[in-house]
């Protein structure tokens, strides 16, 4: 197995004393029975009673270092204080004595008989100072030199197990899964321990290869199994959690994993007393065909939002419920999602279902649609990473202005969504003090621009504002030259949408070359300030490469809500008020801000060169 490349990034909570050889000193000694006898006979408050004498370390079982034996008594005695010195600090925490000790009678009485207990003493101590490739190198020769006894051996393995998944270090799981099942229980009980506290610290993908590869070992598999079983539970998927939890019963489980566990094939979630977020999403995987394959790719990135989210803080439970593509069906499932305590939703994916989302809410329930183009009106916290932004509007303006560009004529189809980007431009460039000498909207379906741009030469204003979604600008844009606005000279501008891959990408460079544009990629990843660690997480996730950025509006989605559930403390309330509050959110699509309502996000002005968006500096 090769699965030591995710650790827990907790520490043991316990160190093992040990099992060691020790005979009792009598205690208290006849002196103080007949001073506190004396001080009660006198009428005296009687004396504190001395603190017992310490557990002697008898000098039994292998040395330290090969040789002959070192039989005389005087060091045996010798060895046995310094060993019972450096448990004794051990039993108060005291890692730097108990190193000591262990160190001296290794190195002065090594082939004392017994001296193999100071070894042991040396992997507690560095355990107890967190020094954990020290206390499995010490821990390693102590096992090297033979423990007496199959519990002890096993107690060893145990501590070493822990100091190698502590320390991140290899070997750490195929350490723990090597104990020997028959040892007794109190020891395997550690074990298991062990084993939930690595399977709850471990990232999904790392946690399922093990599950393929691990030997089932009765009692340490299992703890993964129920592990697997609670987040595919928490996923909403209850059918390969029941399975997972049902296979950890037919093994040898403790008694807690295997409450755990029946709990789990039973469907009883709310038994394993977990402070869990409720979160749900409404999506159309039973829609048609290009709503299945957007629904999975939305799905895809949630999956890895929330894998990641299981090493933040307090376990999510996920439902995601299938609208079918029928807008009817959005109220009923959104009443469910509510009754369930969802702190949010996510989706729907149309505009039609997100509006039907926001008024059949029945409080404030903060509803994030990946993909849906427009919000509906009038509406509190409900959003959409898709929606049309203010500010790529405003930034827009701003470079106009920049570029010393005074007056301009607005060109955009007659849909809601161009329209409203086409508000918050004018709203933004004449109040900048800039003038839009005219607005030229088209139907959908024209293919041919003469008249349009017939008017833009005709009034030769300093630029030309296309907001045009993206897979109309390669119709339009060889149109500009065509039709003689370039021989004027008139600088275009063009929304977001032009600075697009889909567009850079096949759009010839003669068309877009010379554009003002904006864009609200990372000139380092090409996308949001997030966009590198999520690629990482998704192909980790899925084991396989990325192909499409759709995913990262799932991602970005579940993200936000995610965020603000925790921050509302789990409430509706709470995470409706900590999204109005989000600021530079570091997303997969861009650095996001919530401001008057909408998903806003930061915008860099670009020049369009060689199919490439390159700062633009007046």
């Amino acid at each position: 197995m090769k699965m030591d490349s995710t650790h827990p990034r907790g520490r043991p909570t316990a160190l093992p004393v040990g099992r060691l050889r020790r005979v009792r000193t009598l205690a208290p000694t006849i002196l103080g029975v007949l001073l506190l006898l004396g001080a009660c006979q006198l009428g005296e408050a009687p004396l504190e009673p001395p603190a017992p004498a310490p557990d002697v370390v008898a000098m039994e079982g292998p040395a330290a270092v090969e040789g002959p034996e070192d039989t005389d008594p005087a060091r045996m005695e010798t060895a046995s204080r310094l060993l019972t010195e450096g448990e004794d600090a051990l039993r108060d925490r005291d890692g730097e004595t108990a190193l000591a000790r262990g160190r001296e009678v290794a190195r002065e009485f090594g082939t004392v008989p017994g001296s193999a207990q100071a070894l042991w003493l040396q992997a507690r101590a560095y355990g107890v100072l967190e020094e954990w490739p020290e206390a499995a190198e010490a821990a390693t020769r102590y096992l090297d030199r033979g423990p007496p006894t199959v519990a002890e051996e096993g107690e060893g393995r145990l501590f070493l197990a822990r100091a190698l998944l502590s320390g991140e270090l290899d070997g750490g799981i195929e350490t723990l899964f090597g104990l020997e099942a028959d040892l007794p229980d109190p020891i395997l009980g550690e074990a298991e321990e062990l084993a939930q506290e690595t399977a709850s610290r471990m990232t999904l993908p790392v946690l399922r290869d093990l599950l393929r590869e691990a030997p089932h070992h009765p009692r340490i598999y299992p703890a993964f199994q129920v592990e697997m079983s609670l987040r595919r539970a928490l996923q909403g998927d209850e059918v390969e959690s029941r399975e997972l939890a049902a296979a950890a019963l037919e093994l040898e489980p403790g008694p807690e994993v295997r409450a755990r566990a029946r709990a789990l094939a039973e469907g009883r979630l709310e038994d394993l007393d977990l402070a869990v977020l409720a979160m749900g999403a409404i999506l159309s995987e039973g829609g048609p065909p290009s709503l299945r394959d957007l629904s999975a790719e939305i799905r895809a990135g949630v999956e890895v939002a929330l894998s990641q989210g299981e090493a933040e803080g307090r376990p999510v439970r996920f439902q995601l419920l299938d609208d079918g593509a029928s807008t009817a069906r959005v109220a009923q499932l959104v009443e469910e999602l509510e009754a369930g305590g969802a702190t949010g939703i996510l989706g729907p994916l149309e505009q039609d279902g997100l509006a039907t989302a926001a008024r059949a809410r029945r409080g404030p329930t903060p509803v994030i649609s990946p993909t849906a183009r427009i919000l509906p009106d009038g509406q509190d916290n409900i959003l959409s990473l898709a929606a049309v932004d203010p500010a790529a509007s405003k930034v827009l303006a701003e470079t106009a202005m920049r570029a010393g560009i005074r007056e301009v004529v607005l060109l955009h189809p007659r849909t809601e969504e161009m329209q409203e980007e086409a508000r918050y431009f004018r709203q933004a460039f004449e109040g900048a003090g800039g003038v839009v000498r005219r607005v030229l909207v088209y139907p959908p379906g024209t293919t041919n621009f003469a008249e349009p741009f017939g008017e833009v030469v005709r009034l030769a204003p300093q630029g030309l504002v296309l907001l045009l979604p993206p897979g109309q600008i390669g119709l339009v844009a060889p149109q500009v030259a065509y039709f003689g606005v370039d021989d004027l000279e008139i600088q275009i501008l063009g929304n977001e949408s032009w600075s697009s891959e889909q567009v850079l990408s096949q759009v010839p460079p003669r068309h877009t070359d010379g554009v003002l544009s904006v864009s609200a990629r990372s000139q380092a990843s090409g996308y949001g300030p997030g966009w590198d660690d999520f690629v990482d997480q998704y192909e980790n996730h899925f084991q396989r490469t990325i192909r499409s950025p759709v995913p990262a509006l799932g991602y970005d989605a579940a993200r936000l809500l995610l965020h603000a559930s925790r921050e509302g403390d789990g409430t509706a309330e709470g995470t409706a008020e900590a999204l109005r509050n989000i600021r530079d959110f570091p997303g997969a699509t861009g650095s996001i801000s919530i401001v008057d309502g909408r998903i806003q996000r930061s915008y860099t002005p670009v020049r369009l060169q060689n199919r490439e968006a390159v700062p633009f500096q007046p």
